[in-house]
C-alpha cells in the first residue's frame, strides 16, 4: 500500500513538472513571437515602404552647345531592399546600362541638336527597405572581396591612416576587434558638421586634418582604416528616409559602409549615424536601419557609356557633360511618402 502511494505521488509530481515545463515553454515562445518588432506608423520598424521621387532640372546650358550627355543613377533591388514600379520620365529617348565593376545601374540620354537651355527629368519608384543586421555575403561574391582592399583616390591610405592602423593592430589581434577599434577611433576623432569648404568629398586627408565633415568623410576614414588593416570595405550611397516623418522633402544624400570578414561575410556599419545617435552607437556597428534607400556602390565610378571626364568620386546626383566638359548647373529635389 505504501509502495502504491509512493508510486502515485511520484507520478503526480512528474506530471506536474511536465505540465509546468510545457506552460513555461509555451509562454517563452509566445513572448518571443510578441517581441518581434512590427513596422511602425513612422517606418521605424525592421522594414519600411515608401514612394520616392527624384526630380532634376539641368540649367544654364550654353546656347552654342553641340552635345549634351546625361547619366542618372537608378536604384535596384538587393538583399536589403526591393525596388518596384520604376518610372524614368525624360523628354528624350534614353537607354539603361549597368557598369561591370560594382554593378551600378544608370539611365543615359544625349542630345546633338535643338539643345534647350534647361532639361527637366524625374525618377519615381517604390522601395521596401529592410533592416540589415545580417552578417551574410551581400551582392559581392567572396572572390571579389579583394577588390575592396583598393582605396579610392580621395579615400587614400595616407601615412596618418597607416599609423592609426598600426596602433590598432598592436592592441587588437582579431579582425572583428580591430574593426570595432577603427569604428571607435572615427567616432572619437570626428565631429559631424558642415562648415566652410573641404568637407563632403570623402577625403581622408581632410578627415585626418580638419576632423569634421559629413557621412562621406566619416566613412572615407573608416574604410581607409579597414583597408590598411587588410579588411575589404565598401562604400554605399543613397538617401535617408526621415524616421520621424511619413512624407516630405529630403535635403541630400546619405552614405554608409560594409566591411568583409571571411567567417562572417559583409558586416554593415554606419559611423556617422552612430555619432549623431550616441544611444545607438553599438547598434550601428553591425546594422543599418530601414530608414534609407541605396542608389549606388563604390567610388571612382566609370559610367556607361564612359564619360570623357574623370571617374566620379561617387554617383548619386546626375552627371552631365556639355561638349565633353562637366556641367554642374542643376536644380535637385528629393521627396518621399510612406506607403
Amino acid at each position: 500500500m505504501n509502495r502504491l502511494r509512493l508510486f502515485c505521488t511520484s507520478l503526480l509530481l512528474l506530471l506536474t513538472v511536465t505540465v509546468l515545463s510545457g506552460c513555461k515553454e509555451s509562454r517563452q515562445r509566445q513572448t518571443s513571437e510578441d517581441s518581434r518588432p512590427a513596422l511602425n506608423q513612422n517606418g521605424s520598424g525592421p522594414a519600411r515602404s515608401s514612394e520616392f521621387t527624384y526630380s532634376a532640372r539641368i540649367t544654364q546650358l550654353p546656347q552654342d552647345a553641340r552635345e549634351v550627355r546625361v547619366w542618372l543613377p537608378v536604384p535596384q533591388s538587393d538583399d536589403n531592399q526591393e525596388i518596384t514600379q520604376v518610372e524614368i520620365n525624360v523628354p528624350y529617348r534614353y537607354t539603361t546600362h549597368t557598369e561591370h565593376i560594382y554593378g551600378n545601374r544608370m539611365a543615359f540620354f544625349e542630345l546633338h541638336e535643338d539643345i534647350p537651355q534647361e532639361i527637366p527629368f524625374e525618377l519615381k519608384f517604390r522601395v521596401t527597405r529592410y533592416e540589415d543586421r545580417k552578417e551574410i555575403d551581400l551582392e559581392f561574391p567572396t572572390e571579389k572581396a579583394g577588390q575592396f582592399l583598393q582605396p579610392s583616390r580621395l579615400g587614400a591610405i595616407i601615412p596618418e591612416v597607416e599609423e592609426i592602423a598600426t596602433r590598432i593592430r598592436d592592441t587588437r589581434k582579431d579582425p572583428l576587434s580591430q574593426m570595432y577599434e577603427a569604428y571607435s577611433y572615427v567616432l572619437g576623432n570626428m565631429e559631424y558638421k558642415k562648415e566652410g569648404t573641404g568637407w563632403g568629398r570623402g577625403d581622408t586627408r581632410w578627415a585626418c586634418s580638419a576632423r569634421y565633415g559629413n557621412c562621406s568623410d566619416y566613412h572615407a576614414l573608416f574604410i581607409a582604416l579597414a583597408q590598411a588593416l587588410g579588411v575589404p570595405a565598401t562604400f554605399e550611397i543613397g538617401f535617408p528616409l526621415p524616421q520621424d516623418k511619413k512624407e516630405g522633402s529630403i535635403g541630400g544624400y546619405h552614405c554608409w559602409a560594409h566591411f568583409y570578414l571571411g567567417e562572417k561575410g559583409w558586416v554593415p556599419v554606419d559611423v556617422s549615424e552612430g555619432d549623431k545617435n550616441p544611444d545607438k552607437r553599438e547598434y550601428f556597428f553591425g546594422a543599418h536601419d530601414a530608414n534609407r534607400v541605396k542608389f549606388t556602390t563604390g567610388r571612382d565610378i566609370w559610367l556607361v557609356p564612359r564619360q570623357k571626364g574623370e571617374p566620379l568620386n561617387f554617383f548619386i546626383y546626375p552627371y552631365v557633360e556639355v561638349d565633353g566638359i562637366t556641367h554642374e548647373e542643376m536644380e535637385l529635389k528629393f521627396s518621399f511618402k510612406n506607403l
